[in-house]
């Protein structure tokens, strides 16, 4: 690999948008660097986020297994399939990220009322998902074609000086044929 200086990340801003998942085929991603900085409709941002803890990337399985012969006991590795996460804290609490928070099937509890209801049987919103971070002239992207939006952690009001969050976790899933649950792009 070679040194490229205009490739490294400091991230200055940052959106993350959902678009209704369409199950014979999803919404696609912007084509272009300026499609990226404005997604189309169907894409609509999902609100403010954390300055702090803007984004992490976690994963499950991926286990090795050591595989061997009696003619050689470490002749390959296997490994197990692997699922990743993506959480971000939400900050707005309007009634689309109650619905990202609480599930998808919270409800208006009575006509005209502002307060929804939190089903005891949650279901995670499933939509298409894409977080686009811009780095001066440079943007990096990650897009997942289905994935399912739901409470990360519990809510915790600790202070009076912070603003409260809403943890998120994102779980890209397998789309149809796809091998790939979430792609990224290079700096562009």
């Amino acid at each position: 690999m070679a040194l490229v200086d205009n490739a490294v990340l400091s991230v200055g801003t940052g959106h993350f948008y959902t678009a209704p998942y369409i199950v014979g085929g999803p919404t696609a991603p912007p084509a272009n660097k300026t499609a990226l900085l404005a997604p189309p409709s169907p894409y609509a941002e999902i609100g403010h986020t954390s300055l702090e803890d803007i984004l992490s990337i976690s994963s499950e399985g991926g286990d090795a297994t050591v595989l061997g012969t009696l003619q050689n006991k470490a002749l390959r590795t296997a490994y197990s399939a692997r699922t990743e996460s993506l959480a971000i804290t939400l900050q707005q609490f309007d009634s689309a990220a109650l619905k990202l928070y609480y599930g998808s099937n919270t409800a208006e509890i009575a006509t005209g009322s502002n307060f929804v209801g939190v089903s005891s049987n949650p279901t995670p919103s499933t939509v298409t998902f894409l977080a686009v971070f811009q780095d001066g002239q440079s943007v990096f992207a990650f897009y997942a074609p289905k994935a399912e939006i739901y409470r990360g952690d519990d809510l915790a009001v600790s202070d009076t000086e912070s603003l409260v969050g809403l943890p998120l976790n994102i779980k890209p899933l397998i789309h149809g044929s796809n091998t790939w649950a979430y792609a990224v792009t290079p700096l562009v």
